[in-house]
């Protein structure tokens, strides 16, 4: 006789993944369990030296830096995982160490966890408060980064998921392939790439000109609120989109719906605005 296949039940809108795990819903496998999960936190703290840069990355997880007046690295890590049952999800996350290593001035959350096995799975959170003068360095694979209340250099790098800055001064570089970036009371020099996703930058009241500004993304649109009094050589670019402006440029080269040149003021900075598949907004 013939083994009856296990039967599938399905939720409307959901889709079935190997991990029998869907986006907003869980599917039952009749006999099959679901995995069990189990959350662990660390609180970490650490001396840190204003100006100093903290890095971070974790692969499935979010983190977010918040700039206060500290004098030293607080740090929450959240450990999720799962596994076949609680046990073994518990036993998973008690492998995982997070640590606060400084290297000069440097001081680098470091993650050491085992080879997941089939059917088990570990996602970490960083949430960490740092002096207001730090320059973060952050990456993760799956999930967004938020940075707020700093003043330095700033670099974050995430595959899939948002990046989200506010009040932040300072050089920054931040990429993202799948998510949108949002910047609000930035200043300084920015550069902003995405792939899938769009861009909405609104520049601090309070920036030092000249301001040198590059936001590329290949789908979503740009949305650009400059600092006043901005000074700069514009180029806009657009292919499937239109460009709109609020500022008064003085046009260099032909005049096109999906591609302008020109000067803003003395011309003393940069801004390049480019996408491939949507419209821009320079106000």
């Amino acid at each position: 006789m013939m083994k009856k296949s296990p039967l599938v039940t399905v939720l409307s809108g959901c889709v079935l993944y190997a991990m029998v795990a869907v986006s907003g819903c869980y599917v039952q496998i009749e006999g099959l369990s679901m995995p069990a999960k189990y959350e662990r936190k660390v609180q970490l703290s650490r001396a840190f030296v204003s100006g100093s840069t903290f890095e971070a990355e974790t692969h499935n997880g979010e983190i977010t830096v918040t700039g206060s007046s500290v004098t030293n690295c607080r740090l929450l890590a959240t450990i999720t995982t799962r596994a076949g049952t609680q046990q073994e999800a518990k036993e998973l996350a008690k492998q995982v160490k997070v640590t606060l290593r400084p290297t000069g001035k440097k001081l680098a959350v470091k993650i050491e966890k085992p080879r997941i096995m089939v059917g088990k799975s570990v996602s970490i959170n960083l949430k960490a408060m740092v002096p207001n003068q730090t320059s973060p360095a952050l990456s993760t694979h799956n999930g967004p980064i938020r940075i707020a209340n700093i003043n330095g250099k700033t670099r974050a790098t995430t595959h899939n998921g948002p990046v989200t800055i506010e009040r932040v001064s300072g050089n920054i570089n931040l990429t993202t392939h799948n998510g949108k970036i949002s910047c609000t009371e930035i200043g300084g020099d920015i550069q902003l790439r995405t792939h899938n996703g769009s861009v909405n930058v609104v520049h601090s009241k309070t920036s030092a000109d000249p301001v040198n500004i590059s936001i590329v993304t290949h789908n979503g649109e740009i949305d650009f609120t400059s600092p006043p009094n901005l000074s700069a050589a514009v180029e806009l670019a657009t292919y499937n989109g239109l460009i709109r402006t609020d500022l008064p440029i003085t046009v260099t080269g032909q005049i096109s719906k999906r591609k302008l040149k020109g000067i803003i003021g003395s011309g003393e900075g940069k801004v390049h605005l480019e996408t491939h598949n949507g419209s821009i907004k320079l106000r």
